[in-house]
């Protein structure tokens, strides 16, 4: 728009940029300004270049206003820049008075005309929509959420409940072209370590180069690379398009027999022979012939079993629901496995009680949160937890390591100064890989315990295993992020047996048949659709695949909850479900706002914590109680479990099939409900 501007009007441009800046001193930008939060603090150069080009950016948009109130005063409908802001000051609940007040002023359109455009915008969303569906090469995906209008007056049926059951959903083109898959044999490796093993090493290796010595990540931060990817989806930015929410409780089989064909008729695809009430004429694509994908979680994918078996007896595809393929979430199945941890280590209150037990650990990075993580830690601060006590514990196994190698290596910070080369960072890592972590391929737990009491060290054993279910747990998150579908499913069949271990069964039994019926009843065009969709990216960048329901949760369920819940006169049901198919656009709308009016600094992602101290503490402590080290004689007051071993055997022996420790009627499996918070995990 301001090039448009200046190259259509260059004398008015010249002549506002002069009148704005008459005056130099009251155009310099005050560098203690919280927006200032990308300013550089080392470089004076580089500052006075930012402060600079922040200062003309600024008269651009003061000039590019000026020039639209001209312009809009002089004809009512040049009125691009009203009309954009219009809508984002609609996205962000302003008040009406206030938009009023900007209109009058001639920098926001009325709000008459932007309820207009928010009618004329959710017939074209609507429009949109059944184009994206009759191509057929779009999944679906659905949650239900809650939403809260606190004004609703209370009646007798419903005196005091305000929160108002919904389901949200979208639709995500399925991308990349067809090939046929394998499943993925252990090729042989120069370094005799299985892909397990390679992924640990590099593990080890990458927390020494980002919380070892500074010497490390100066040399070997350009070396460190990723690890080898088993197959990795290729990274397309994700094509989606939310639907209008629906006022249905999603929560029950019948409240998904009714979703399920009202998506599908948003997306234009349907039965023509059926005859919906009080439509006449439905432009409706059969899709009888096909399969569609719909994307959930757990619950989602039980009770669309339920409709299966419910409805098999009817007469028609349509009617027996027989074109359903359910496609499990990820994300949901990622806070399953932090939950896992917790119930190994955690949960158990004897389990507490080592001085080299997680409890103990915990109460040193974040003593303010014993009694929380004790109890219910949510997904975000078990992930976390997992991540610092993990990164932790394999610099106390680098330090055990090459102190072992050499006696005068007796700290990083020493065997840093001696300047090592890559070559023995990872011939070592290698080995901390084979020999300081459980269920490595030439070393077993299970033999260690069968040592006679004397010359047994049972913390040493526990840490082992900790090592163990924190790698794994690292190395499903990696996978997902990177969108290695070939690492997930390698990882499948180990926490099907840790989920069956922990009573987490309907994990474990869905996962099972999801995995079946992935590989051995789906044709392979159908399973590679499955593979190569279940982990989109909505950024197009490497690193940044998630889960669909993740999708749901970020990108659907949290700003509309945001930008409709709350009270008064515009917070109302009948909004929800209007403008739900407008959040993408509300979003970018929001995203150009900040662009181009230079609001960089409002973010919820938060930075990288600075882990120095906190890590220099925790490596005191176990410096002093060597969880790495095998001290000959230590006992223990809770031996972990070999969790693993455990769920192959119930796998086996079909016990707990049927039972649950947890909540039946829940969504998520155990794990708790999704917070804002969660959804900013970013690895």
């Amino acid at each position: 728009m301001a090039k448009n501007m200046k190259s259509l009007a260059p004398e008015l441009w010249d002549l506002l940029g002069l009148l704005l800046s008459a005056n130099r001193q009251t155009m310099e930008v005050d560098e203690d300004d919280p927006m200032e939060t990308d300013l550089p603090e080392d470089d004076p150069t580089r500052r006075a270049q930012k402060l600079a080009e922040r200062r003309e950016g600024l008269i651009t948009i003061k000039k590019v206003v000026m020039i639209s109130v001209l312009m809009q005063s002089t004809n009512k409908n040049c009125n691009a820049l009203e009309s954009v802001f219009g809508i984002f000051l609609h996205a962000s609940n302003t008040p009406s008075k206030v938009i009023e007040a900007l209109a009058h002023m001639g920098i926001s359109i009325s709000t008459d005309a932007i309820d207009n455009a928010v009618h004329s915008l959710s017939r074209e969303t609507r429009k949109t929509l059944c184009n994206m569906g009759q191509t057929l090469l779009v999944g679906y995906a659905y949650d239900n959420f809650d939403i809260n209008f606190p004004g609703i007056v209370p009646i007798v049926e419903k005196s005091t409940d305000t929160l108002t059951h919904m389901t949200s959903g979208g639709l995500i083109f399925l991308e990349h072209e067809r090939h046929l898959e394998e499943l993925h044999p252990e090729a042989a490796h120069p370094s005799n370590l299985t892909s397990r093993e390679r992924f640990n090493s590099w593990l080890f290796r990458s927390d020494l180069v980002k919380y070892g010595p500074a010497y490390f990540g100066a040399e070997f931060g350009g070396l460190l690379g990723l690890p080898e990817m088993v197959e990795q989806i290729p990274v397309k930015k994700m094509r989606w398009g939310p639907a209008q929410s629906l006022d249905v409780k999603q929560s029950t089989t019948a409240g998904n027999i009714q979703v399920v064909p009202e998506l599908l008729e948003q997306g234009g695809v349907g039965d023509p022979s059926e005859k919906v009430e009080g439509i006449w004429e439905r432009n409706v694509l059969s899709m009888i012939a096909y399969v569609i994908l719909f994307h959930g979680d757990l619950g989602t994918g039980e009770r669309l079993m339920a409709i299966l078996q419910r409805r098999a007896i009817e007469d028609t595809p349509w009617r027996r629901y027989q074109y359903v393929i359910y496609v499990m979430g990820l994300f949901h199945l990622k806070m399953a496995a932090a939950d896992a941890i917790w119930r190994i280590f955690i949960q158990p209150k004897v389990g507490r009680e080592d001085q080299t037990s997680l409890m103990h650990y915990i109460a040193l990075l974040r003593p303010k949160e014993t009694g929380k993580i004790g109890s219910d830690p949510g997904f975000r601060r078990m992930h976390e937890v997992i991540a610092h006590v993990g990164a932790a514990l394999r610099l106390d196994a680098w330090r055990v390591e090459v102190l072992r190698r050499n006696p005068l290596w007796t700290s990083l910070q020493v065997f840093a100064d001696s300047k090592p080369s890559f070559a023995l960072v990872t011939e070592i890592s290698d080995y901390l890989a084979s020999h300081y972590v459980a269920g490595a391929e030439d070393f077993n737990i299970f033999e260690l315990r069968q040592r006679p009491v004397h010359e047994r060290d049972k913390q040493h054993e526990n840490t082992l295993q900790m090592h163990q279910y924190f790698l794994l747990y690292q190395e499903l998150s990696f996978a997902m992020n990177y969108g290695d579908i070939g690492r997930v499913e390698t990882l499948f069949p180990t926490w099907i047996y840790i989920f069956k271990a922990v009573g987490k069964h309907k994990y474990a039994s869905h996962m099972l048949k999801f995995m079946t019926d992935l590989h051995f009843v789906y044709p392979p065009p159908l399973r590679h659709a499955i593979r190569y969709n279940i982990l989109p990216n909505p950024t197009g960048k490497e690193g940044k695949s998630r889960g669909v329901d993740w999708v749901v949760e970020q990108m659907i369920n949290l700003p509309t909850k945001d930008t409709y819940g709350g009270r008064g006169s515009n917070y109302t049901k009948k909004r929800v479900l209007e403008e739900s198919p407008l959040i993408h656009i509300y979003n970018q709308c929001n995203e150009n706002i900040a662009r181009n009016f230079l609001l960089t600094s409002f973010t919820s992602r938060q930075g990288e914590p600075d882990m120095a101290k906190t890590l220099d503490k925790t490596a005191r402590y176990m410096h002093e109680h060597g969880p790495n080290e095998r001290r000959i004689g230590r006992t223990t007051a809770y031996i972990i479990p070999d969790i693993i071993n455990q769920g192959q055997d119930k796998m086996l022996s079909g016990d707990g099939t049927g039972q649950e420790t947890e909540d039946a009627e829940g969504d998520d499996g155990g794990e708790g409900p999704i917070e804002a918070e969660d959804l900013l995990v970013d690895t």
